[in-house]
C-alpha cells in the first residue's frame, strides 16, 4: 500500500539574494529569528504547511523580512547549512486571531 500525503498541505521554496553591496539583516517572523546577510549572499528558503496561503516578503533600507503562513513551518539555509538548527524544531506558525467586523 503506497503513502499518500496529507491532503491540503502543500511546500514551497523560494531563493533570498542580498544584492546590494551592505550587509542586511535576514528575519524570519514570527520566530523572531534574525541573520546577518553579507553582501551577494543567498538564502533558500523551505515551507511547508497548510494550502491556501503563502510566504511574505518585505524589504526595508537594512532588513529582510519574511513572514510564513498560519500553520506553516519555515527553514532556512545559506549554503547548504541550516541557519537556527537547533535541539528543537519550530513550532508552526499561530492562527491569527479573528477580528471583529465593525
Amino acid at each position: 500500500m503506497g503513502h499518500e500525503p496529507k491532503t491540503g498541505e502543500y511546500g514551497t521554496s523560494l531563493r533570498v539574494c542580498n544584492s546590494r553591496s551592505v550587509a542586511l539583516t535576514f528575519c524570519l517572523e514570527p520566530w523572531g529569528e534574525q541573520y546577518p546577510m553579507a553582501p551577494e549572499a543567498i538564502f533558500d528558503i523551505v515551507a511547508r504547511g497548510p494550502k491556501g496561503d503563502s510566504l511574505e516578503v518585505e524589504f526595508t533600507d537594512d532588513h529582510i523580512v519574511l513572514y510564513g503562513w498560519p500553520g506553516s513551518i519555515v527553514t532556512v539555509f545559506h549554503e547548504g547549512i541550516e541557519l537556527g538548527a537547533g535541539s528543537s524544531k519550530r513550532t508552526p506558525v499561530p492562527s491569527a486571531p479573528l477580528r471583529e467586523k465593525k
